[in-house]
Formats: structure tokens, C-alpha cells, sequence
């Protein structure tokens, strides 16, 4: 019995122990779960790198370690492991019109639960531009392309030429921003070595400026003029009828090397003066036209120009021209002068016997009003004045009879002269014997002969004799 009491005593100490372990347990503190916050923001594209972003954040009483698991896109971010501070690592990546959201995932060590950090990124009207630069050849061409203006941003971009150096020298496209040539001719390395502009660009919110820089190329540069002169015919040797006009580096050296006629025009090597070499070529009825093909060299390269000369036609003895062939010219003035036809007319009386008509002129410009004397006097019908005066030849209505002295200019100049221009132009020999307008008395006229003999007076009333018809101009 005493056994059993012991017993009982030893399993009721034991389950006292017991309970009591277990109370002891039951009221120890529990530590709470670590807890990481989810972080979201919003902040403008295009941020810096190393800008913070915020920091996650925890329930921890304690330190932690903060890495980041996951992160789209790939190294956007970094985290700083002691304090969980998220900061851009890749500022490219904040592109609104690539990544308009970044994610990533931060975990840290004895967190129940990850972070999910979420970046929504807000645009910005971005407008990035480039300053221009280029090398060219001086002396281009209107409208030849420069280059385009690089420019990037959002909205459509516009372009315009704010201001420029020299004025006027580029144009700018202003939906594509190409650049060109305005105004080749300032594109002169010797004048303008660098061309400058400044461009605005504007995406319709911001405007930002472009400096273009087009250098020049210094070109060996020669030009030459064509060369051309008007001068009268039969001038003398070594007239001079101008100079070439040429331009460019180094010493200029001009020479010819080709004319039409050869031997016509020399010139000076150095200076480009152009003077007649033989006169007898420079004849309006035989090169109206002469041309010279003329090089000019600056040890570098060489040009050509042609040189045309435009003889301007003179009154020469001899001419076919105003009617008839010029026998004579007015000493004083060579616009004047007088032509006989290239063929004698009929034979025809001079006049009435008996008659007085006062045409008694023998100097040379009387056979006009001897003519006029003797078609308004009482014997004028049929007579060789009458006919002269009537007659229409080669356009010209106003022919006369000759005086004593105008016969004599035709006989002196007959064979230099006025026979060669016969032949040319299929006239006749003037042959036989020729009435003058010179009256010697009432019943008595002036025949004259070719070949130098003296004139004598004759009856009028001969009709035997040739009439030879002339004019003045």
C-alpha cells in the first residue's frame, strides 16, 4: 500500500513539472515576421545617372540586405543593399517612348515577401538637335546640297535660318532641313573662307539652335570672258581692239591657238591685248566676221574664249552698194558719195538744137541739177534726161546724167575699181561713148569717152551715144 501511495506521489511531482515546463513556454515573446513594401512613383523620362528613386521599406527592427532579383528592363536600376535606396544605373533606359514602365523585384534576407518597385515614367517633349559642320569646295552651284541638319524629337520638327554670314549664302528646307546653296557666288574661299548660320529647330514646344559651319576649299581657279569688238574695215595694223578679260591664281599667260582668217589678230602674252596683225584681211566684203580661239594658262590649268571681231562695213570705191558701184566719196564725210549703174542704157539724144537750158554744170555734185535744167526745159521729151530721170533700177529712182568732173571720177576708177565689181556682179563693159548733163551751148553738148580722152562738145540732137546712170548717197 505504502508502495502505491509512493508511486502516486512521484507521477503527481512529475506532471506538476510538467504543466509547469509548458506554462513557462507559453508566455515567452514571438518576433514578427519581416515585411518588405511595394514602392511605386512616377517621375519624368531622361533622368541622371545615380538620381535616387526612392527607398524600400520594412518592418525590420533590424538591419537588413536589400539585392535586387528581377528588373525590367535588364540594369535600369541599382539598390543599395544596407539601406534598400533605389537609384537610376542606366539613365538611357528611362525612354518613355521605349520603356513608359521599369519593374524590378527586391528581395531582402529574412523578408517573408519581396518588393515590387514600379516606375511609370512620364514623357517629356524632348527636342535634341546637332550642330552642322561640313567642307566643300569654294565656288559651287545654286541649289547644290550641303548637308541636312540633324534633329531629333518628339511632334514635328521645323527649321528656319534665324541669321547667316555673309547674308543670303544658304537656304534651309524647312520641313527636312537640308541645307543649300543660295548664292554661289559668295562662296568664295578668298572672300568668305567659312560660311556660318544659325537654325532654329522647333517641335512645336521647345526650340533649340543649331550652329552650321561650312568650310571652304580654296579651288585653282581661271575664268575666262568670250571676247567680242565691233571696228570699222581697213583699219591699220596694230590697232588695237581690246583686251581679254581673264582671272585667277598665279601669272596668266594668253596665246592663240586658232584664227579664222590666219595672220589676223596677234596678242600680248601677258596682258591679253588683242591688235590687228595685217590690215589687208580686215575687209568687210571679204571676212565680215573674224574669230580667234584664245587660251589663258596660271601654270595649273588652262581655258579657252573665242574672240569674234565684227567689221563694221566702210564706204571703199569699188563697193557694191545704194544702187550701183561707188566711184566716188565725199573727201569730208564717207557717208556720201555717188554710184553708177553696172551697165550702160540706151543711146538717146541729148536734146533740141536751139535750146538753152541752163545745165552748164561741170564740178562734180551738178549732174543732179543739170538733169533737173534739162527735164524741165521746152525740149525735154524723149530726151536721154528724161529716161535717166524715169528710170527705177535696183530700188533706187533718182538716177541722173552725169557732169564733165563725175564722168571723169568713173573713168579714173573704171579699171582699179569699178570693172572688178562689173565682173563680180554680171554686169557689162561700159563701152562706147557717153553723154554727159553738160550743156556747151543751144545746139551742143558734152560727150565723154572712156580711156582718158578729152570730152567734145556734140550736137545735141545725136542719138547715138550711151547713157550711163548714176545717183548720189
Amino acid at each position: 500500500m505504502k508502495t502505491t501511495i509512493k508511486l502516486i506521489n512521484l507521477l503527481t511531482i512529475a506532471l506538476f513539472i510538467t504543466v509547469f515546463s509548458c506554462s513557462n513556454d507559453d508566455d515567452a515573446p514571438t518576433a514578427a515576421p519581416i515585411n518588405l513594401q511595394d514602392l511605386e512613383l512616377a517621375i519624368d523620362e531622361n533622368p541622371t545617372n545615380g538620381q535616387v528613386l526612392g527607398t524600400v521599406q520594412s518592418n525590420a527592427t533590424s538591419a537588413l540586405s536589400f539585392s535586387i532579383t528581377t528588373q525590367a528592363p535588364n540594369n535600369a536600376l541599382d539598390v543599395d543593399a544596407t539601406t534598400g535606396e533605389l537609384t537610376v544605373a542606366d539613365a538611357s533606359l528611362f525612354d518613355f517612348e521605349t520603356y513608359p514602365t521599369i519593374t524590378a523585384t527586391v528581395a531582402a534576407n529574412g523578408a517573408v515577401n519581396t518588393s515590387t518597385v514600379t516606375i511609370n515614367l512620364t514623357n517629356v517633349n524632348e527636342l535634341n538637335v546637332q550642330d552642322f559642320t561640313t567642307t566643300i569646295d569654294e565656288n559651287p552651284s545654286n541649289g547644290d546640297v550641303l548637308g541636312t541638319v540633324q534633329a531629333t524629337g518628339d511632334a514635328t520638327l521645323s527649321y528656319s535660318i534665324v541669321s547667316q554670314t555673309p547674308s543670303g549664302a544658304v537656304n534651309i528646307d524647312a520641313n527636312t532641313g537640308a541645307l543649300t546653296v543660295a548664292d554661289g557666288t559668295v562662296f568664295d574661299f578668298e572672300v568668305n573662307p567659312v560660311i556660318t548660320a544659325n537654325i532654329e529647330v522647333d517641335n512645336s514646344g521647345n526650340i533649340d539652335t543649331i550652329v552650321a559651319t561650312i568650310n571652304l576649299n580654296n579651288v585653282n581657279e581661271l575664268s575666262i570672258q568670250d571676247f567680242m569688238s565691233n571696228i570699222d574695215e581697213n583699219s591699220p595694223t596694230g590697232t588695237s581692239l581690246g583686251t581679254v578679260q581673264a582671272a585667277g591664281d598665279g601669272t596668266l599667260s594668253y596665246s592663240i591657238t586658232s584664227q579664222s582668217p590666219a595672220g589676223t589678230v596677234t596678242i600680248n602674252s601677258n596682258t591679253g591685248e588683242l591688235t590687228i596683225a595685217d590690215e589687208t584681211l580686215f575687209d568687210f566684203e571679204v571676212n565680215p566676221t573674224i574669230s580667234a580661239n584664245i587660251t589663258v594658262n596660271n601654270s595649273v590649268s588652262t581655258e579657252t574664249a573665242v574672240a569674234t571681231i565684227n567689221l563694221i562695213n566702210v564706204n571703199e570705191l569699188g563697193d557694191l552698194n545704194y544702187g550701183g558701184i561707188i566711184f566716188w566719196l565725199d573727201p569730208n564725210d564717207n557717208d556720201h558719195g555717188l554710184v553708177c549703174a553696172l551697165d550702160n542704157q540706151m543711146s538717146n539724144a541729148w536734146g533740141c538744137s536751139g535750146v538753152n537750158t541752163g545745165a552748164t554744170g561741170t564740178a562734180i555734185g551738178t549732174g543732179a541739177t543739170n538733169t533737173v535744167a534739162i527735164t524741165s526745159s521746152a525740149c525735154a521729151a524723149g530726151t536721154a534726161a528724161e529716161l535717166v530721170s524715169n528710170l527705177n533700177l535696183n530700188g533706187f529712182n533718182d538716177w541722173y546724167l552725169p557732169s564733165l568732173d563725175e564722168f571723169n571720177e568713173i573713168d579714173i576708177n573704171y579699171q582699179s575699181y569699178i570693172w572688178p565689181t562689173v565682173q563680180a556682179n554680171g554686169g557689162s563693159a561700159f563701152f562706147g561713148t557717153v553723154w554727159t548733163s553738160t550743156e556747151v551751148s543751144n545746139n551742143n553738148a558734152y560727150i565723154a569717152f572712156f580711156g582718158g580722152s578729152n570730152p567734145i562738145a556734140m550736137d545735141k540732137t545725136v542719138s547715138v551715144f550711151n547713157i550711163l546712170p548714176i545717183r548720189s548717197f
